[in-house]
């Protein structure tokens, strides 16, 4: 698990809010807080195709009209799972010997507070292990996401 604080946020917040940098990712959670507070639950009320939570794709625009506006939100914190098909794809290009039903879910949580955002990784298996081989190479995979994307960070 690692801690990235990222150096531009509206540049980041574009790429979050207004492009497809993060459509890989499903949404299991999120909550905004401008002049109210507005919490959405990514689980799919009918799970299709063994997806279990709504794809960033199609919460975006509504986490942006929720957001949107003269004034910065107070917060907002959004759980970003990488998809099961996404998973199953990393494990293989990383050669690690799991398989997507082992994994409990690759995380990327995104908390803005106090006008900073903080990614924030996570990794969950569906067994204990004492393995930290997966939640070390996810750290670099998510490094070098936001470089492929030119997203400046600094580790804290």
């Amino acid at each position: 698990m690692i801690g990235l604080q990222i150096a531009d946020i509206k540049d980041f917040t574009t790429k979050l809010f207004l492009r497809e940098t993060f459509d890989s990712f499903e949404v299991t959670e999120a909550e905004f807080v401008t002049g109210f507070r507005v919490a959405i639950d990514g689980h799919l009320t009918e799970p299709e195709k063994g997806q279990r939570y709504s794809g960033w794709s199609a919460v975006r625009p509504l986490a942006f009209q929720v957001i949107r506006g003269r004034e910065l939100p107070h917060s907002f914190h959004i759980v970003l799972r990488l998809s099961d098909a996404n998973v199953a794809k990393t494990l293989t290009s990383l050669g690690l010997p799991y398989t997507a039903e082992d994994i409990g879910g690759l995380f990327l949580n995104l908390r803005y507070e106090h006008k900073q955002i903080t990614a924030v990784t996570g990794c969950s298996f569906q067994t204990f292990t004492l393995d930290k081989t997966l939640e070390r190479e996810w750290d670099q995979v998510v490094r070098r996401f936001f470089r492929h994307h030119k997203i400046p960070f600094e580790e804290v």
